[in-house]
């Protein structure tokens, strides 16, 4: 079963203890997230952009932001979950490979680390499994 956030505010699935790209999000990460998040790109996202093999096209908010990449992240449902309840801005920190989630006061609601290459999604129940 996917649940929504670990305590320093990653998108994870039960079960997936992996700071790998694409997964949890480290304490490092999300301070270095923090402290020098480089570029900050606002993006388009919205849950029906979250395909169900894990991958995300972003897309820029303005025209001047350039191409943006194709990016994946390990549990799919709980991201599509996790921005449906979101109304604030989302923006892609190309720097740390992480998509933040900000409300509408302006403070980092969610962080969610992706990858630019797929991998195995977590937290999906195998064959004969619940």
């Amino acid at each position: 079963m996917l649940r929504h956030l670990t305590e320093n505010g990653s998108v994870r699935s039960d079960g997936c203890a992996r700071y790998a790209a694409g997964h949890q999000v480290h304490w490092i990460h999300a301070k270095k997230c923090r402290q020098e998040p480089g570029q900050a790109v606002e993006i388009l996202l919205t849950a029906g952009d979250v395909r169900d093999d894990g991958w995300v096209e972003l897309r820029a908010a303005f025209d001047y932001a350039g191409d943006l990449p194709e990016v994946w992240t390990h549990a799919p449902d709980v991201l599509r979950e996790t921005l449906a309840g979101h109304r604030g801005r989302v923006y892609w920190l190309s720097r740390w490979h992480a998509l933040r989630l900000v409300d509408g006061e302006g403070r980092v609601a969610v962080l969610v680390n992706v990858a630019l290459d797929g991998g195995e999604l977590c937290g999906v129940a195998e064959a004969g499994r619940p």
